[in-house]
């Protein structure tokens, strides 16, 4: 996929937009989406994970106007909260960082993309290893050990994660059976670290083998593994074909690494402000902090919706 290529924000630039890009050129590109996909946690959700009323109204007024929406996330089909499932128009579902779609409201899995074997196998000495908490997806929901469960902030889960990793993962007694048991349909595997020294360790273990899945991250404190080919643009791609929307005729919203590949697919990419530099630099326009109705207030400046 191509790469876009920007400069960064300037500050004589309120409206956020990167590198050649007008305001007005935007709007004209905007009056012909019919795809948004925008990432939850930093950019649709604030730091609390929850919704505005602003962004709930913005999405679905776009719906209304017969834009299809897609929620695009790290999370597992488990771990999304009602308010977002229950989103007016809201079509599809992009899990674990695209290694399963599902049709919202039906349950129904369209596409599914597992670690191979030769990658898990390779993974496998992390699952004991007792720096390192270590989660796995299968069958829509995270899992982990219990007894690292119940110890999760040694492990580098801060407060302000707590609730939500807590509420979201499933305690496992015997997990490396479990995973065994699973190991042919697993979606993604997290490690959450509580210093760089093992983060490091963890990177240059990663990094000898990248050839066999795809490593990216969504938090300074982890790393997160899929299958080979899986990441969020290839799932927006996935839902372009399936309804028939040209790349060009897609909006993408995101803030971290893993929302990069669909920033860079999308015909207008946009960036939370929160983001990271790189999430930053691969858009097209940089819009408000999460706290701040991102989503809607891009949406409000593009002419998308009423202002």
């Amino acid at each position: 996929m191509a790469t876009k290529q920007h400069g960064s924000q300037s500050s004589q630039n309120p409206q956020g937009l990167q590198g050649s890009q007008t305001l007005q050129g935007l709007r004209r590109r905007a009056a012909g989406v019919r795809l948004l996909a925008t990432d939850l946690d930093g950019t649709l959700l604030d730091r609390t994970h929850s919704l505005s009323a602003e962004n709930k109204a913005a999405l679905s007024e776009l719906a209304r106007k017969g834009v299809v929406l897609a929620a695009a996330t790290g999370r597992s089909r488990t771990s999304i909260p009602e308010a977002v499932t229950a989103l007016e128009g809201l079509k599809y579902l992009i899990t674990a960082n695209g290694a399963k779609i599902y049709e919202n409201g039906t349950e129904k899995i369209l596409y599914e993309s597992y670690l191979s074997a030769e990658a898990v196998d390779y993974i496998r000495p992390f699952l004991s290893d007792r720096e390192v908490l270590c989660e796995v997806f299968w069958d829509g929901a995270p899992h982990v050990e219990e007894a690292r469960y119940k110890g999760a902030p040694e492990y580098g889960i801060p407060f302000w994660f707590s609730d939500y990793f807590f509420s979201s993962r499933l305690p496992i007694r015997d997990f490396e059976a479990a995973v065994r048991a699973h190991e042919n349909e697993i979606e993604n595997i997290n490690f959450v670290f509580a210093n760089e020294t093992v983060k490091e360790r963890i990177r240059q273990w990663l990094k000898a083998r990248e050839g066999l899945y795809e490593l990216t991250t969504s938090l300074a404190f982890n790393f997160e593994i899929g299958g080979l080919g899986v990441c969020k643009a290839a799932a927006v791609d996935f839902i372009a074909k399936r309804e028939s929307v040209r790349p060009e005729e897609t909006i993408c919203f995101g803030d971290n690494d893993n929302d990069i590949s669909m920033i860079e697919y999308a015909g207008i990419g946009i960036a939370a402000a929160n983001g990271v530099d790189e999430a930053l630099a691969a858009a097209d326009f940089v819009t408000k902090d999460c706290g701040q109705s991102a989503v809607a207030y891009a949406l409000k400046t593009l002419g998308l919706i009423a202002g």
